[in-house]
């Protein structure tokens, strides 16, 4: 690095293809709204089941998601106690 100066790397944005090869018990992204969630963590957690969301590992679960959450417990539940790490703004 030059004396002086920040370098930053730009976020990473996933594409829809690679969250579908994270559709595993073992790595389970999903997609809600534009963003994709690394749920690996918060399967043990979740109230209704690690089943549902397995069901949508790799894929885009917000129409699903809406119907049964307020977005805001992405971060409520997971984002704030570190078991869901958003992955970035899919591409």
């Amino acid at each position: 690095l030059a004396q002086g100066r920040v370098f930053v790397q730009a976020p990473v944005m996933p594409t829809k293809e690679e969250v579908a090869k994270h559709s595993t018990e073992d790595d389970c992204w999903v997609i809600i709204g534009d963003e994709a969630f690394d749920c690996t963590r918060y399967l043990a957690n979740h109230p209704g089941g690690k089943r549902i969301i397995l069901e949508y590992a790799g894929k885009d679960a917000s129409h699903d998601f809406d119907i049964a959450h307020n977005r805001k417990v992405i971060k409520k539940y997971g984002l704030k106690f570190g078991t869901v790490t958003n992955m970035g703004k899919v591409s």
